[in-house]
C-alpha cells in the first residue's frame, strides 16, 4: 500500500518522515517538469498539422511514425519542426507513404519541402551533407545541456532556503523524533512557492471527503467503484489538464484522525 506514515499519523507526526515523503514527491514532480521544458525549448510548429493525420491513420504517437516511416527519433524532430529538406529522398518517400501523401500532397501539406536542387549522388556532397546532420545533432546536444543547466540553477534558486536549511532540520528529526511535525511546516514554504510558479494544481486536500473519480484519483483498494465517496490521504497534482500524480484515496482516514 501507499500509506507509509500511517503507523505514525498522529498530531506529531515525526518529522523525518515528512520531510522524506514531500522530498519524493518533489523528485517526481522536478523530472517531470524538466522534461516538459526540454519539449517545449524546440519550435515544433507543424505538431498540430502532423497529428490531424496521424490521427487519421491510427499512428499513435510519434514513435510509431518513426517506426513507420524507418525515421530516427532526430528525424522525426526535423519532420515536426518542418526541416525535411535535411532528409534524404528515400526518407521523404517512406514518410510520405506512411502519411498517406503524394510528394504534391506532402509539399503543400508541410510547405517545407526543398526548392533547390539538393538531391545529389556526389560522395563529396554526400560527405557535406553528413557533416551538417552532424553538426546539427551536436547543436541540439548543446541546447539540451544549457537548458538543463539554466533550469537546475533557477530551480536551485527558489529551494535554496529549504535546501540549505533542511540537512539541519534532518539533523534534529533524528536526535528528536517526536518533534512535531509543525515545527518543520514553514520549511517547505519554497517548495509550494516553486509549485505556484510552475502552475502546478494540487487535486484535492488532505483528508478531504470526495468522490472517486479513476481520472484523478489512486485507491487503496481495487473495489472502489465510481462515484463512492472516499478520502483523500495523499494530495496529487495536475498541470492544466494533465495529471502529473494522482490523489491517492481510501475509503477510511488514518487510524484516530478525523477530517
Amino acid at each position: 500500500m501507499f500509506y507509509l506514515l500511517d503507523a505514525t499519523v498522529d498530531v506529531t507526526v515525526p518529522a523525518f518522515s515528512i520531510a522524506l515523503a514531500v522530498g519524493g514527491i518533489f523528485l517526481i514532480l522536478v523530472y517531470a517538469y524538466a522534461a516538459s521544458e526540454a519539449g517545449d525549448a524546440i519550435d515544433f510548429k507543424y505538431d498540430t498539422i502532423l497529428r490531424e493525420r496521424m490521427n487519421q491513420l491510427d499512428i499513435v504517437d510519434w514513435q510509431d511514425l518513426g517506426d513507420k516511416a524507418g525515421l530516427s527519433r532526430f528525424g522525426v524532430r526535423l519532420v515536426r519542426q518542418g526541416d525535411v529538406g535535411k532528409l534524404t529522398v528515400d526518407q521523404l518517400r517512406r514518410l510520405a507513404t506512411v502519411l498517406n501523401l503524394n510528394f504534391q500532397e506532402f509539399d503543400r501539406t508541410l510547405s517545407a519541402l526543398p526548392t533547390s536542387a539538393t538531391i545529389t549522388s556526389n560522395p563529396t556532397e554526400i560527405e557535406e551533407l553528413k557533416q551538417q546532420c552532424f553538426r546539427l545533432r551536436e547543436e541540439l546536444q548543446q541546447q539540451k545541456t544549457q537548458l538543463t543547466a539554466d533550469f537546475r540553477r533557477a530551480t536551485f534558486e527558489q529551494l535554496q532556503t529549504l535546501l540549505t536549511n533542511y540537512p539541519a532540520a534532518r539533523k534534529m528529526a533524528q536526535a528528536k523524533p517526536d518533534m512535531p511535525a509543525k515545527n518543520l511546516s514553514a520549511l517547505f514554504t519554497p517548495l509550494e512557492n516553486l509549485l505556484s510558479s510552475w502552475d502546478f494544481e494540487t487535486i484535492g486536500s488532505a483528508w478531504e471527503q470526495v468522490t472517486y473519480n479513476p481520472q484523478l484519483h489512486q485507491p487503496d483498494v481495487e473495489d472502489i467503484t465510481e462515484g463512492e465517496l472516499v478520502y483523500i490521504r495523499f494530495v496529487g497534482y495536475r498541470d492544466g489538464e494533465q495529471i502529473l500524480a494522482p490523489a491517492k484515496v481510501s475509503r477510511t482516514l488514518p487510524a484516530g484522525m478525523t477530517n
